[in-house]
């Protein structure tokens, strides 16, 4: 199977890319693909808010705009059996440069067809001080609304400062649970209430 890391820092070389690293020896270990993407090498145009004015006007094939790069970032999202967003803490929240991804992630939900329903989803967070835990939440929420499925254990932090074992236990069982959920719930409509 196949999944994805999204990298929200603008460092590919931080603590937010050092966890997904953590997840991607996980995968690799127990024979799966994990592709890593830096939001800092995309161009992701912020949401205009199209469903305010007209739901109709919210999807996807209307919100790939020339010159941005949410359209290579969302086939990929769709594509992948589960996905791990990775997030600095900046002022107790995600980065912007990750809330402006699920802002647009609107139109992958908005649509008879959901996108990312039912994807096995997990989140880390990399806090020099307090406010993973607000972060993460406030990353969860959406993603849910989405269709996405958060799994027990599904959230972790690394403050950076030592090495943490719990962490790196968080983390591997998250990767264990995510391809466990994905190889059972594949082709299952939490929408429709039906099998694929």
């Amino acid at each position: 199977m196949r999944f994805l890391g999204i990298n929200g820092s603008s460092r590919k070389d931080g603590l937010s890319n050092k966890l997904l690293q953590i997840a991607s020896e996980e995968f690799s270990s127990l024979g799966h693909d994990f592709e890593v993407l830096h939001l800092v090498d995309y161009r992701i145009e912020f949401c205009r808010g199209c469903v305010s004015e007209d739901m109709s006007l919210c999807s996807p094939e209307k919100c790939y705009e020339i010159g941005d790069d949410f359209e290579k970032i969302a086939s990929k999202m769709i594509a992948s059996h589960g996905i791990i967003f990775s997030t600095p803490v900046y002022w107790y929240a995600p980065s912007a440069r990750l809330w402006s991804l699920i802002e647009r992630m609107t139109s992958l939900e908005n649509t008879p067809r959901k996108y990312l329903e039912g994807k096995p989803v997990g989140v880390v967070a990399a806090a020099g001080e307090d406010g993973a835990q607000s972060a993460i939440t406030s990353l969860i929420v959406p993603l849910i609304h989405m269709g996405m499925l958060v799994l027990p254990f599904g959230m972790t932090y690394y403050s950076g400062k030592e090495e943490d074992p719990e962490t790196l236990r968080y983390i591997k069982r998250m990767v264990r649970n995510m391809i466990f959920a994905a190889g059972k719930l594949q082709g299952y409509s939490w929408w429709e209430n039906k099998g694929g």
